[in-house]
């Protein structure tokens, strides 16, 4: 795959993968609903009774034998569940911010740092969807892991690295599609981070810190915000792009509209 080269005009262009706001509003449209359903049910019904078999025998079963006979996958997959954690998104967005703006990005920086609104998501989620009543102060020393006790301790919906990873890998995928003007280079990107974010939400089920439903829940949440950033983000470009088509054209109106005189063709009667 050839280099990622950003040109002068790429603040204000497009790169060939980035979405519609139309197709980015519909996905927030659809995950939304699909939310605010799961929960509904996480008030209602704790866990489905597939999830309690799954998790109760199956995902069991194969921790032990995955921690019994290959240690060092299992030092992977706690590895790969580190990549979704609250220190390390926190420092990404800020790594990944400080970049776009030694790199002039003003714009992306914004779009990173518009991209913590995660926290806050997962915070309000967990503090209304728990099933004990938790307090403000119980909720502000869950979310700095005092005592060792962090949110995942106190509510289980959504999974926090899930959520947090959709939203990190999503707008790390959305700058570069962004910025490439290759439209492979922005599928590679997206399929990336699906790959990621797949990866992490696998890694909570499997070490037994989320059932199913609260990985589709973070899913959810993040897909939803990360939609309206990005369907945002692009209707700004759009707008500076017809700003700027409008003040060249004010300022060379005869550009547009260049007439060139055509000698008449007269006939001669002979």
């Amino acid at each position: 795959m050839r280099r990622l080269v950003m040109s002068d005009e790429a603040a204000h262009q497009l790169g060939g993968a980035v979405p519609s706001p139309a197709g980015a509003f519909l996905l927030a449209v659809i995950a939304l609903p699909g939310l605010f359903w799961l929960v509904m049910l996480k008030r209602t019904t704790v866990y489905t009774a597939p999830e309690e078999w799954m998790m109760s025998t199956v995902v069991p079963a194969v921790h032990g034998w995955v921690e019994t006979n290959l240690a060092p996958v299992e030092f992977l997959i706690i590895g790969i569940s580190a990549l979704g954690s609250g220190w390390f998104v926190a420092l990404a967005f800020a790594s990944l911010g400080l970049l776009a703006l030694a790199n002039g990005r003003r714009d992306l920086a914004v779009l990173l740092a518009l991209g913590t609104l995660a926290f806050p998501m997962e915070w309000a989620l967990k503090y209304f969807t728990s099933a004990e009543a938790i307090s403000l102060p119980q909720l502000v020393s869950a979310i700095f892991n005092v005592n060792n006790i962090g949110l995942d301790d106190i509510a289980d919906f959504p999974a926090g690295h899930a959520l947090r990873a959709t939203v990190l890998y999503g707008i790390a995928a959305f700058c570069v599609a962004r910025l490439a003007h290759d439209h492979r280079q922005g599928q590679v990107a997206y399929l990336v981070a699906a790959i990621f974010v797949g990866a992490i939400s696998a890694t909570r089920i499997y070490l037994g810190a989320h059932y199913p439903m609260d990985v589709l829940g973070g899913w959810m949440a993040g897909g939803a915000l990360l939609a309206i950033l990005v369907a945002v983000h692009v209707l700004g470009v759009d707008e500076r792009a017809r700003a700027r088509e409008l003040a060249e054209a004010a300022a060379h109106p005869k550009s547009r509209s260049r007439r060139v005189a055509v000698p008449r063709r007269t006939s001669t009667e002979g």
